[in-house]
């Protein structure tokens, strides 16, 4: 469906310079936003490329299964059924990716808990209660580090580029909790 949005817009966008006469000022605008496009989508390569590193760096070293241990008691709480520890430990790391605001590298982490959390399911049609809550818990992290924003609104010329921080960590915050409360809620039904 978006395809066929962005194709009206630019089909529409050209025929419309055609008759104003603007076909110039469409070409300059092509141009200059293209660049501007790819710039930004550079600058975002470095950090991304260096939050997965460090998420990687952390998992062969042993520092995840640390924080782990130290998360352990919370992430039982949301997950009360769950005795898999390589499961539990990989619940934890899409969280702290998410919590740091790695962007797409945390959705990497999350692909591979869904994929153990099925095959823990057995692969049925149905998702047990610890996918559908880690699904949703996931889906309602908002980053208490907003690591991609932050670089975002450095790259755009933010003039206090981390004005961001208590915002979005009492966004956190309380969606995580509305979340988890939610979850536990339809658990019991």
């Amino acid at each position: 469906m978006m395809n066929y949005i962005w194709g009206f817009i630019l089909i529409f966008s050209v025929i419309y310079s055609l008759f104003s006469g603007n076909i110039d000022k469409l070409e300059k605008a092509f141009s200059e936003s293209s660049i501007s496009a790819v710039t930004f989508v550079f600058n975002f390569c470095g950090i991304m490329a260096m939050w997965s590193g460090l998420m990687n760096i952390a998992e062969k070293t042993g520092l995840i299964n640390k924080v782990s241990h130290v998360l352990m008691p919370l992430t039982k709480i949301i997950f009360p059924k769950q005795n898999n520890p390589q499961i539990l430990s990989s619940i934890i790391m899409s969280f702290m990716s998410n919590i740091l605001g790695a962007g797409n590298s945390s959705t990497v982490f999350a692909l591979k808990t869904m994929e153990k959390l099925d095959k823990e399911n057995k692969g049925t049609p149905i998702a047990s209660d610890d996918m559908c809550t880690f699904a949703i818990v996931n889906m309602a992290f908002a980053p208490i580090f907003p690591v991609m924003i932050i670089q975002m609104r450095k790259t755009l010329g933010a003039i206090d580029p981390y004005s961001t921080l208590l915002p979005s960590l009492l966004t956190s915050i309380l969606t995580i909790i509305i979340s988890i409360l939610a979850c536990k809620y339809y658990e019991r039904k």
